[in-house]
């Protein structure tokens, strides 16, 4: 009798969305019922480069941001706690609780790498077009997400 391994990892890139910002990089760790996932960012590329084949990972902190999510059971709401932040802002918290919600078979463990000029909340050093960038890096997550999970169910992994 073997035993199939049941923690998988997927990586993947989103390429820089506006000239001249970060490339986002994704990685995933699937356990049963779980979701480990870490975002980082990467040098800017071509939007038109697909595949994020040449972006190099500018910072690799595992807690820079780190939230955990549950997934709402029955008439309990999500429910998410910081495990750890680098700064004032708390951008894992709020993105894990939506993941949760997006995925409710699965609890979310959110790691963001993220560049201070991306999460401060003003400052000489904001780059203006932050909330922009987070928002785009989300949604991309959340259907990257989608999709590894989908064929996760099809291929039956």
């Amino acid at each position: 009798m073997s035993i199939e391994p049941t923690i998988k990892t997927y990586h993947s890139a989103l390429p820089s969305p506006i000239p001249n910002s970060p490339s986002f990089v994704f990685h995933l760790t699937r356990l049963v019922d779980t979701l480990m996932i870490w975002v980082g960012t990467g040098t800017p590329s071509d939007p038109n480069t697909m595949g994020g084949g040449g972006v190099i990972v500018s910072e690799k902190k595992l807690a820079n941001d780190w939230a955990v999510a549950m997934p709402s059971r029955g008439n309990i709401p999500v429910t998410s706690t910081s495990v750890y932040r680098a700064t004032a802002n708390d951008h894992a918290l709020g993105m894990s609780q939506r993941l949760a919600r997006k995925f409710p078979n699965n609890q979310i463990h959110l790691s963001l790498s993220l560049p201070s000029t991306m999460t401060s909340q003003s400052g000489p050093n904001l780059d203006p077009y932050a909330s922009k960038l987070l928002l785009v890096m989300e949604k991309k997550l959340g259907s990257w997400l989608s999709e590894v999970l989908e064929a996760e169910k099809t291929s039956g992994i």
